[in-house]
């Protein structure tokens, strides 16, 4: 008996681990934002000011004065990225192209997919398939990590999971297929490699099957040979192996270290929403289930707030988990590892129906208090089913999700896109992660001058160094996400900061306000250095109609991989 399912909230990219069927069928996702303490530059030194949210070190709530808030360096600079003293414009940055692209994304091939029906009779879901194709094509994407869950993937022709239709081009590898080109309706296309996702392991880029031992999962339980030749196997696969749900306890810093994993998540939104509900559905107090509620609500269809439904990812963010990112900080302190923003997409989020008696009289009864107590836009829910957004699409379909968050790879000019280059590019740690939903950050730059030549992302240098930070100017990506005019753009409330870590920790060294300006500090001290950028949404405020309240929180925009000086 089922009478508590304002598990409508149990929603977002499923994360496939949990067999939980009550109120939400095997959802997972969630999103984030935390804050670390807001600077403003006063003469040559920052001062700081009070934000709440998650500090560096993981704390939570307001600090002044923390190690998130650090006064910066006295050799940072900052100049207006539109002027110059004597020419009038900023030096170019020797800049590297930039390649977007989601990874930990589901197929049919995966048993929770396409709302648990994701193979028919052994062959795909078309329906689903198509959605997924039609999703990476609008998004515009320029590569696509899929890893499915073993279980069926395994079983299947490595051609097969590529999902090849006539007009593809498959990538071959002496003579065998390692990767597909799927054709894009507008003449481009998007590279799609296979890798799987087990407990916590998340191979990128396979070439083929491995052996049956090799599906396995990577957790701290587990002897560390076993994971070390677990890693190797995956590596000699052709794969770049990170992990998934880095926030998960069952999984150290230290194993990570000692495993010798390539990557790791800093985040996906099914961790988001374990820390936001607790558990992969929610039941219990009426009043707290309707409180939330109210908030999806706003969203979805039969509303008339207005709100474009991708932002209600805005409204999840608030609630992310903190521990993926302090992990990979952890990491850092002792080795370099790449950090990745994971889509853990499997468009297989529904409600189950919120009464479901046996009983006709106490079944009528249900219903019709359950009407009474959702408001209009949820009441469709009473039968159960997916979340439908003002836009008619669900709240967790392949387009939704992936035109929340990405990973942009960087590339010399005019490299091309290939798997080897791909895998290269991660191992490398040349690259950033970007929550897309808040727009294109037109402009950004994070790079090094040695006196003889530019560094990118992912390098390794002896210092000093002299680290540029560009700060960008949010452009929408026509895609069908938020819409914005370049005068909202030009409102965005943005935050530069510069973060340092060694084997002692991380802090804040430097930072910046506004768009379209330059950050210039000085790296002398051995470690490593990432930029992230923090926003206020007010080029949104519009585009979020009666929920503009949800502009008034910050929110991360971009996290890059660093950029080492070596010791």
């Amino acid at each position: 008996m089922r009478h508590s399912p304002y598990l409508a909230l149990a929603l977002l990219c499923a994360c496939g681990q949990s067999d939980q069927t009550t109120g939400i069928t095997d959802s997972s996702t969630g999103a984030q934002t935390s804050g670390s303490s807001e600077s403003t530059e006063t003469g040559d030194e920052t001062t700081s000011s009070t934000s709440a949210g998650p500090t560096t070190d993981g704390t939570a709530g307001s600090s002044t004065g923390s190690t998130s808030s650090m006064t910066a360096s006295t050799s940072a600079s900052t100049t207006d990225a539109t002027t110059d003293a004597t020419t009038g414009d900023p030096p170019p940055l020797e800049l590297w192209d930039e390649h977007r692209g989601a990874l930990h994304v589901h197929s049919p091939f995966s048993h929770d997919a396409c709302d648990g029906a994701g193979l028919m009779n052994g062959v795909p879901n078309a329906s689903c398939l198509a959605d997924l194709r039609a999703a990476i094509c609008a998004t515009g994407l320029d590569f696509v990590h899929l890893t499915d869950h073993p279980s069926y993937m395994k079983e299947h022709p490595f051609e097969a999971l590529l999902l090849y239709k006539p007009g593809d081009e498959l990538v071959l590898e002496d003579g065998a297929p390692i990767a597909n080109r799927i054709a894009c309706p507008d003449d481009s296309s998007a590279l799609l490699t296979v890798g799987y996702e087990s407990t916590h392991t998340l191979p990128l880029g396979l070439r083929h099957h491995v052996d049956e031992a090799f599906y396995g999962g990577l957790t701290d339980q587990d002897a560390l040979a076993d994971s070390q030749a677990l890693v190797a196997a995956l590596q000699g696969a052709g794969a770049f192996v990170a992990i998934a749900h880095s926030e998960e306890e069952d999984l150290s810093a230290q194993r990570i270290i000692d495993a010798g994993l390539d990557g790791m998540e800093w985040y996906n939104p099914h961790g988001n929403f374990l820390t936001a509900l607790g558990g992969d559905t929610l039941g219990g107090d009426l009043n707290d289930v309707l409180g939330l509620i109210d908030g999806l609500s706003a969203f979805m269809v039969g509303s008339d707030s207005g709100a474009h439904p991708d932002l209600v990812y805005l409204w999840l963010l608030p609630s992310w988990p903190q521990e993926g990112f302090d992990k990979w900080r952890e990491v850092l302190r002792a080795r370099p590892i790449t950090g990745l923003l994971g889509d853990d997409v499997h468009q297989n989020v529904s409600v189950d129906p919120i009464c479901a008696f046996g009983d006709p009289l106490l079944q009528a009864a249900c219903v019709a208090a359950a009407e009474a107590a959702l408001p209009p836009s949820l009441a469709g829910l009473v039968s159960g089913g997916s979340l439908i957004m003002l836009d008619g699409d669900r709240l967790d379909s392949y387009a939704r999700i992936l035109r929340w968050l990405e990973n942009r790879a960087l590339l010399p000019p005019g490299e091309a896109l290939t798997p080897d280059t791909l895998r290269a590019a991660l191992q490398q740690g040349r690259s950033y992660g970007l929550f897309s939903v808040f727009g294109d950050p037109e402009g950004f730059a994070f790079v090094a001058d040695t006196g003889d030549a530019t560094l990118q992302i992912g390098d390794s240098h002896a210092g000093p160094l002299a680290l540029t930070v560009q700060t960008p100017t949010p452009a929408p990506f026509g895609n069908g996400g938020a819409e914005f005019t370049d005068a909202q753009a030009s409102t965005v409330k943005l935050r530069a900061a510069l973060f340092h870590t060694d084997s002692e920790g991380t802090e804040e060294v430097a930072s910046l306000d506004g768009p379209g300006a330059r950050l210039e500090y000085d790296a002398a001290s051995p470690g490593a250095y990432h930029v992230e950028l923090w926003v206020y949404p007010e080029h949104l405020r519009e585009a979020l109609g009666d929920q503009e309240a949800l502009a008034d929180t910050e929110y991360l925009w971009v996290i890059s991989n660093p950029i080492f000086v070596e010791g």
